[in-house]
């Protein structure tokens, strides 16, 4: 029985962006996230906005390529980006960016590079 309820326990804890990692982009509080790295920063409001603006980037980008990257690398990199307190679309860009499947991406249908001399 303790089981049973430290499985609901674990079901209820984990956040739902790193138990679904799949179809669509994770959703993260971003406003929470930049308020987070606003503080204590000199000029708080406009640390809060470059935040903001380049989260909304990358989700951009997320959303453009994020069903033509593959399961695993999406499920580490949504678990890089969420850890603790902090979620972030930059970091999950990044780690995905850094990944064989998004190379793969943007490689594929492009010509060869020229090379010089032939």
């Amino acid at each position: 029985m303790r089981a049973f309820f430290f499985l609901l326990a674990v079901l209820f804890l984990v956040p739902p962006v790193i138990a679904r990692p799949g179809n669509r982009v994770p959703t993260f509080n971003v406003q929470r996230n930049c308020g987070l790295e606003a503080e204590g920063a000199t000029n708080p409001q406009q640390t809060r906005k470059s935040c903001v603006q380049d989260e909304v980037d990358a989700k951009k980008q997320l959303d453009q390529k994020w069903a033509k990257l593959g399961g695993k690398a999406k499920k580490e990199c949504v678990g890089e980006s969420s850890s603790g307190d902090d979620q972030s679309y930059v970091e999950l860009l990044t780690c995905l960016q850094m990944s064989s499947d998004w190379n793969k991406l943007n490689t594929v249908g492009q010509a060869p590079a020229k090379t010089k001399g032939h």
